[in-house]
């Protein structure tokens, strides 16, 4: 083992030399240019300031330099230049008005050509495999929102719930693969995959992350050798895996299709009954075609498992460290639902559970870099110039602790959508707060790459924790020794692109003897009905 990694640094060193003799150079000559007029900390030659990132919490520096420097400055990273931004009218500027520059993404170095297709639409340059699968997904979601996504999320709800009953310890894997059932059931018709499906979701998400594979930030490295080189392997063992598990789900939803035996509230059943009107009654395509398909499906299915599970553990946290909230959620969702399961019919009517939600979002941003844009040509803001390759970060953390904003944002205060004279305040309240539009909607993207999957987030996020407040009181665990509450960070994350909460203590107690009843009969209901 000591040879190889000796042999590694080998290799990997004149690729580490030339790259710095390249970036010195750059740098002598950017040098001799106008004074910027983008501020920023200053930077170091080759390494510009990468060594004070913490990878695992870079959005909190950011946020440091953006009380230093202002709501929009530049950085750099081992020569990759970087503009920060903390303002949500700068974003919009650059982000939505000149989405036509601003709308590329980098390369993640951990992942095989994500850039061009079609694994991973999120992640690709605009072209068109990305058109073309942006234009379904688009589409397919609109029409499931306007059929309540055919009951899947409540049917799904009600076996969380029973889950939470009988295993509240494991909640966090649970509430994971919950998320993944729900969207393996609308991609496929199968909840069976649901673990799967999160598992999958979770180590594509690693390999995307700065604080995953360390060639994420070393680039360099990636340049060893097939042989010697670990990062490599491991990247076409998991993308190999997953297209061919992508493409296994294709064709067993073809098969139940030509039977008759897959339901319509599908994307699958979407997708083959386009095909059958175009005339291609027997669904006979080529493995190209299959290849877009399934990893189009394949990977609606899969962001909506880590978009989700994440902001939801949140939010259970959220109502377990502020009881006052969590009981102001409970009263309304009695009020509304009375004895039964809250279901997306109840959304107008629940606004201070939506306020909550949204707060939750501000609270513990679940992306809080913001998913990256890259300038896809020169350009000039404020006098200086952008350049092509230049990556954009609308730092979703700092623009949700501006203080004009957002007063007292290091706390959790849903007020601030429910009450007049709070700066985020909206009419009517049977509309707002939510997720889709209106103050403070930056959290799902920008112009161009904002996310299709927001009606999907709200609803599911809704009826699963509108559910767990119906059913569960969320208390804080109890150390048996001391009698005291377990403390813990409710800041610690997994560091992904995408965060979960690193694992919590919470206790799930019952609210009563007939909704533990309700929820086991409304799980053994369900589970009859679709013959699980």
């Amino acid at each position: 083992m000591e040879g190889v990694r000796i042999l590694i640094f080998y290799v990997a060193v004149p690729s580490l030399l030339f790259s710095a003799l390249r970036q010195l150079l750059s740098w002598r000559k950017r040098n001799t240019d106008s004074i910027k007029s983008i501020p920023g900390p200053q930077q170091f030659p080759i390494i510009g300031r990468v060594h004070d990132l913490n990878r695992f919490c870079m959005w909190k520096k950011f946020k440091e330099w953006a009380d230093i420097y202002g709501p929009i400055y530049r950085t750099s990273m081992l020569g990759q230049h970087f503009i920060i931004i903390s303002d949500e009218k700068i974003a919009e500027e650059l982000l939505v008005k000149r989405g036509h520059i601003y709308s590329g993404r980098p390369q993640i170095r951990a992942l095989f050509d994500h850039k061009t297709g079609p694994g991973y639409v999120a992640l690709m340059d605009r072209h068109d495999i990305w058109t073309r699968q942006r234009k379904w997904v688009h589409a397919a979601m609109a029409e499931f929102h306007r059929h309540h996504f055919f009951g899947v999320i409540e049917s799904e709800v009600k076996r969380y719930l029973a889950i939470l009953l009988l295993d509240p310890e494991k909640f966090h894997a649970n509430t994971r693969e919950h998320c993944g059932r729900i969207m393996s059931r609308l991609a496929w018709d199968d909840a069976s995959i649901g673990k799967e499906n999160a598992d999958s979701a979770d180590c594509t998400l690693t390999q995307m992350s700065v604080s995953g594979p360390i060639v994420n930030t070393m680039t360099p490295l990636w340049a060893i050798p097939w042989a010697f080189n670990p990062w490599k392997k491991f990247e076409r063992a998991r993308e190999d895996q997953q297209r061919s598990w992508w493409l296994h789900s294709f064709h067993n939803a073809k098969q139940k299709f030509l039977r008759g035996d897959l339901p319509s509230g599908t994307w699958a059943n979407r997708y083959f009954t386009g095909l059958q009107k175009q005339g291609n009654l027997t669904l006979d395509q080529s493995h190209q075609d299959e290849e877009f398909a399934s990893c189009m499906l394949g990977f609606q299915n899969l962001v909506g498992v880590v978009t989700i599970s994440g902001p939801l553990q949140f939010f259970l946290m959220a109502m377990m460290l502020h009881p006052e909230w969590q009981e102001k959620a409970q009263a309304e969702i009695d009020r509304v639902c009375g004895n039964r399961m809250p279901t997306t019919a109840d959304i107008p009517d629940m606004p201070t559970v939506r306020a909550c939600l949204k707060e939750t979002l501000r609270w513990r941003s679940g992306v809080p870099l913001g998913v990256p844009h890259q300038a896809e040509e020169d350009d000039e803001f404020r006098g200086e110039k952008i350049l092509k390759g230049t990556i954009i970060l609308a730092c979703e953390w700092s623009m949700n602790r501006v203080v004009e904003k957002y007063p007292d944002p290091e706390n959790f205060h849903p007020e601030r959508y429910l009450e007049q004279g709070w700066p985020t305040y909206q009419e009517p309240l049977s509309q707002y707060p939510n997720f889709r539009d209106g103050v403070g909607m930056h959290t799902f993207g920008w112009g161009r790459r904002t996310c299709l999957g927001q009606h999907i987030v709200m609803n599911e996020m809704f009826v699963s924790g509108a559910g767990v407040l119906w059913a569960f009181n969320l208390k804080r665990k109890m150390c048996p020794k001391t009698g005291r509450a377990i403390e813990f960070d409710s800041e610690a994350t997994n560091a992904h692109v995408i965060l979960e909460p690193l694992p919590f203590p919470c206790d799930f107690q019952p609210r009563s003897p007939e909704r533990t009843a309700q929820v086991l009969s409304g799980y053994a209901e369900d589970r009859a009905q679709h013959q699980e």
